[in-house]
């Protein structure tokens, strides 16, 4: 059975035409995931404490039906799919407004140890085995992006602050989308409109880092990435329209 939560709609996280979308449902995958995990007494306000542990999210994949709007509360499902293997897992969201779906998506996640700095098995949280479940849905699968940064400009380069910060002590995968979204300016994405998003995390971004933003225009896709200052790759995206 999917969890569900009510919201209402948040202006805080609006688009600049007013209305919610790719950047503010991430935001809404990312609360009621928080909350599904939290009715098992699994959430981040927990793991730390109990497990020396946080989870982190892997891979998004969001894909935007409409934009929502003020007129009506959010309905959001959640739920975790069958394992595929004992250390990630993908957690299903559908956002409802006005009776219709108006994103959905998949957020890949896994607990990560703050004191050894790597994944952790579910098992080590006495994680429940009859957690996950088959939900029939039409949720789309990860596309896969490629993890590289050829023949991309660089844009700006981004200092992580503090600000930036969560428990995991890195920067929060919401800032990412951010720090992408801020490669152009506001009339270039008027313009480009983007209805889906992908995003990959390859390695973590620390306090006071200098991280180059990247992007390349391909057609209907904008490929985008995010370099530590030793050339290695801390994020790669995508944003199709």
């Amino acid at each position: 059975m999917p969890f569900i939560q009510k919201e209402l709609p948040q202006y805080h996280y609006a688009d600049d035409d007013g209305l919610i979308g790719l950047r503010g449902a991430m935001h809404y995958f990312q609360n009621i995931h928080t909350w599904h995990l939290r009715s098992i007494d699994k959430g981040n306000d927990i793991l730390p404490q109990k497990y020396e542990a946080g989870w982190i999210y892997t891979r998004y994949h969001v894909a935007l039906k409409q934009k929502m709007d003020y007129r009506g509360e959010l309905t959001l499902r959640a739920w975790m799919e069958p394992y595929r293997q004992p250390v990630l897992v993908n957690e299903d969201v559908e956002i409802m407004q006005h009776g219709k779906i108006t994103a959905c998506g998949k957020m890949e996640c896994c607990v990560f140890s703050l004191s050894r700095q790597r994944p952790m098995r579910l098992t080590a949280i006495d994680f429940p085995d009859c957690f996950a479940e088959a939900v029939p849905n039409h949720i789309p699968d990860f596309l896969g992006i490629e993890k590289t940064a050829d023949n991309m400009e660089e844009r700006y380069i981004r200092t992580v602050r503090t600000s930036d910060l969560d428990v995991n002590r890195h920067m929060n995968n919401l800032r990412y989308i951010e720090m992408f979204q801020d490669a152009h300016d506001s009339a270039f994405w008027r313009d480009f409109t983007p209805n889906e998003m992908e995003i990959c995390f390859v390695s973590q971004c620390r306090e006071g880092e200098k991280i180059s933003v990247l992007s390349k225009l391909e057609n209907n896709t904008i490929h985008l990435a995010a370099l530590h200052q030793d050339g290695r790759i801390a994020s790669v995206a995508e944003f199709r329209r």
